[in-house]
Parts: structure tokens; C-alpha cells; sequence
């Protein structure tokens, strides 16, 4: 929907609720796609006239709208309904939108919405999921599938398929038996191609790839890329018990959230001052204490840098020459080492960096800072050659930007894998300070020293 689109209808919302005009309104609304509105909602109305806009949709469009708003506007809409209507809301939603709907919202607000609800199977469900991990493969799965007994046949399955809610997910039918446990998966199109008699378990795929619950989401979306082609993928318990289907969407927004926790993470700002548009949110002091820790790492390490100069005093003033390459080399090796972490941890989120290749990763990595380093240490070697006719400085340039950024990629890829490896964590934005600083302090004490000892040619 391009700009000029988003303004005209926006006008014409805002017109038709100052004329509080609701029949037009309504009409107007009924022909839109619910992605055109939701957009509309967030950037081109004010926040009282988005949900005024929300009140005239109908339950079907408010529920796939209410799932395409950021959080702030979803519980501005809710609020403003009376609780049965926002029961009826959720309930026409995929239940893991719902479940991550009501997970966002106060405890008593959400339990008044679910109270208003019949408990039937669908409302037990949404309380199930409601306590499971949200980063998890069940907290992040739909219960809205269609599975049938591998006895079925094709006759019985379309019958189910046209039985299906509209939330229900029908691109694969799963196979269950007696005891719900998964076999088979067949799909839709298998279903349309073939005659109502035929046995499913003729046409059915019995090599299902699935997903257990416990599944960390970031291993999820790892598991969808190996099987790229797949719409679908279902959930199972550990006694492989169907327990619910994760779809490409769902996959989409996991990428997009683990990809920008990685970014911030990275630069090390807390997560929970980031709402999911990426605006830094929350209390002043809530940040200072997440990033107060990183910080500190970087002051301590570069407080003792600052001491291994003071304590090469003599050579700092003799060597001035010398001396003034050091800003190069600590900003060579700290970006080579950057670059090196950034690779790491994302091939150790997406399962590319395993115990079993480290040691051919790094000597990749070694490589290439080797390579670059190689073509760096004689541009500046020859550069330094022709400025300062001193041959002694330019042979300890070429050799020490080398060993640097060598240095600086095996801490940029053993650090983050240390942390993954050692302590179970996301090193994400762990491992910059620790690199950085370390790399400065070996700079800097080796080559002081070497600067030290060839003092005389450095004169």
C-alpha cells in the first residue's frame, strides 16, 4: 500500500468518525484488507482515532488486525471493547496470536477476557499454552491444525477439510493413530488429486520432519531453513504425541525478533528497552544498569592498556614515530576481531559453528585476517617506508599488523564459542568488549615491547 493510498484512506476514516457516520464507516472498512488497515492504524491515524477506526471492524477483521498492530496499539484496542467482545476477538485468532496477546497483557485484564470466555476444549488450550515458555516451540506453536487417523481416507479427510474453521491451518493434514501419536503427513494437494476411496496411508509421507516442545525458538527457525520447502512443521511431546503445528509465518517473526535481539545485544543495549518497532522504551535507569556492566568490562580493560603505556613512558616519548601508528593498529585488529565475533555468533545461532568444525572455521578465519592483514601491513609498510625513510619501522608495521589481526580473529570466533560452548549462553553481544579489550592489551604490550627493544633504530 503506497503513501498516497494510506492518506486517502485515512481521510476518509477520519472523516466518516468526526461525521460519526458509522454505516459508511463500516462499508468502508468491510472492503479493506486487514494488512491496508492495521497499516493505516499504526502510521497514519492518531492513537484515539485507531481505535475509534478498530470498534467499527467486524469480529472476523478486528481479530487479523489485532494480529498485525504493534502491542501498545493491540491493548489500546482491546481496552477500549467491553471484555466479551475481546473474548470473542481472541477466540477467532489463531490461538498462538491469542496466546501472545494475552502473555503481553496485565494478568487481571487477561484473566477477565479468558473468564468471559465458554471453557470449552479451545479456552483449556489457550490456558495450556498460556504456561508454556514463550520462546519455545510449544509457546510459539498453534493448536489451529487438522490431523485424522491414518485408517482415514482421502473422502474423509475432505470432508474435515470442509469442515474447517477459517483460522484452521489445511495446507497438511497429519496422520495420528490410536494414541494420537504422529506417522504421516499427507497434503492438500495430495488430497485434491486423488479419488475419494484411497487410503491415506497409500499417499501419505511417513518421514515427517517435526519439532518437540522444548525446542528453543532460535533452534526452530534453525530446523525450518534445513527444511526450506516446508509451510508447516509439527509439534510433538517426547512421547510424539501431536501437540500443535508451527507455520512459515510464525518462523518469519521469530527471524526478525532473534535477528534484532542479536543486533542490540551486539551494541549492548538491554532488550527490554526495545519494543518490537525497535524504539528505545523503558526507565533511564533500567538501561543504565543493562549496559553498566559492558561498559565497565571496556573501562577496566582499557584502564590497564592505559597502564602498559604509562609503564612504556620512556619509549613513548623517545619513539614518537612509532608511537603514532598505534591508533591504527588497535583499529585494525579491533574491527578485524568485530567482524570475526558478528560471523561467529550468528553461525552459532543458526547451528553452521559445531564442536565438530571450530577448528576448520578458525583457520578459515585465520586465513582471511591473515590475507587482509598481509595487504594492509604493506600498504602501510611501504607508506611509512617513503615518509619516514626508516626501513626498521616499516618491517615492524608490516609484521605486527599481521599478527594482530591474526590475534584478533581467534578471539573474535574462541570467545563467543567459549561462552555458547562453556557457560550455555547466547553470546551475543558478549563477546565484543572481552575482544576489543583484549586485543588492545596485547597491542599494546607487544608492541611496545618490540618498540622498546629496537629502540635505537626507532630514533
Amino acid at each position: 500500500m503506497n503513501s498516497v493510498t494510506v492518506t486517502s484512506l485515512a481521510e476518509k476514516i477520519r472523516r466518516y468518525l468526526t461525521q460519526k457516520n458509522t454505516s459508511a464507516l463500516r462499508r468502508l472498512l468491510a472492503r479493506q484488507n486487514f494488512a491496508d488497515v492495521a497499516e493505516v492504524m499504526e502510521s497514519a491515524l492518531s492513537r484515539e482515532e485507531a481505535v475509534g477506526c478498530f470498534q467499527y471492524l467486524n469480529v472476523g477483521q478486528a481479530a487479523q488486525v489485532l494480529t498485525s498492530v504493534n502491542d501498545e496499539l493491540q491493548h489500546a484496542c482491546l481496552a477500549s471493547l467491553p471484555t466479551v467482545m475481546g473474548s470473542q476477538i481472541l477466540r477467532m485468532m489463531p490461538t498462538d496470536d491469542a496466546v501472545d496477546i494475552l502473555q503481553e497483557m496485565d494478568t487481571v485484564e487477561s484473566q477477565r477476557i479468558l473468564e468471559e470466555m465458554p471453557f470449552d476444549t479451545e479456552t483449556r488450550t489457550l490456558h495450556h499454552l498460556m504456561m508454556e515458555q514463550p520462546d519455545s516451540a510449544a509457546g510459539i506453536m498453534s493448536t489451529d491444525f487438522m490431523s485424522i487417523s491414518v485408517e482415514a481416507t482421502v473422502g474423509e479427510a475432505m470432508d474435515m477439510v470442509r469442515r474447517a474453521e477459517e483460522k484452521d491451518f489445511i495446507y497438511y493434514m497429519y496422520l495420528v493413530d490410536a494414541e494420537d501419536a504422529l506417522v504421516g503427513v499427507v497434503s492438500l494437494k495430495q488430497l485434491i488429486l486423488h479419488d475419494a476411496s484411497v487410503p491415506l496411508s497409500r499417499i501419505a509421507q511417513f518421514d515427517v520432519k517435526s519439532l518437540l516442545v522444548s525446542f528453543d525458538q532460535e533452534l526452530v527457525a534453525s530446523v525450518f531453513r534445513k527444511y526450506y520447502n516446508l509451510l508447516a512443521m509439527p509439534v510433538t511431546d517426547p512421547d510424539n504425541t501431536l501437540r500443535g503445528v508451527i507455520t512459515l509465518d510464525d518462523i518469519i517473526d521469530v527471524i526478525d525478533e532473534e535477528t534484532s535481539e542479536d543486533i542490540y545485544r551486539a551494541s549492548g543495549i538491554n532488550l527490554e528497552e526495545v519494543d518490537e518497532r525497535g524504539l528505545l522504551v523503558g526507565p533511564v535507569f533500567g538501561a543504565f544498569k543493562a549496559r553498566f556492566p559492558w561498559l565497565s568490562i571496556t573501562m577496566g580493560g582499557q584502564f590497564l592498556a592505559a597502564t602498559i603505556i604509562a609503564h612504556f613512558s620512556h619509549t613513548v616519548s623517545a619513539a614518537v614515530v612509532a608511537i603514532s601508528f598505534m591508533p591504527l593498529l588497535t583499529g585494525l585488529s579491533g574491527n578485524m576481531g568485530t567482524q570475526t565475533d558478528t560471523i561467529t555468533v550468528r553461525g552459532l545461532s543458526q547451528g553452521l559453528i559445531t564442536d565438530d568444525n571450530i577448528w576448520e572455521k578458525l583457520r578459515r578465519e585465520i586465513k582471511v585476517a591473515l590475507l587482509t592483514g598481509v595487504f594492509f601491513a604493506v600498504s602501510v609498510g611501504i607508506l611509512s617506508l617513503l615518509i619516514y625513510h626508516r626501513w626498521q619501522l616499516s618491517a615492524l608495521l608490516f609484521s605486527w599488523i599481521t599478527v594482530s589481526l591474526c590475534i584478533s580473529a581467534t578471539l573474535g570466533m574462541m570467545i563467543p564459542y567459549g561462552f555458547k560452548r562453556l557457560f550455555k549462553v547466547d553470546p551475543a553481544g558478549m563477546g565484543g568488549p572481552f575482544i576489543t579489550t583484549l586485543s588492545d592489551i596485547l597491542t599494546f604490550l607487544i608492541y611496545l615491547s618490540v618498540v622498546t627493544m629496537l629502540l635505537k633504530e626507532m630514533i
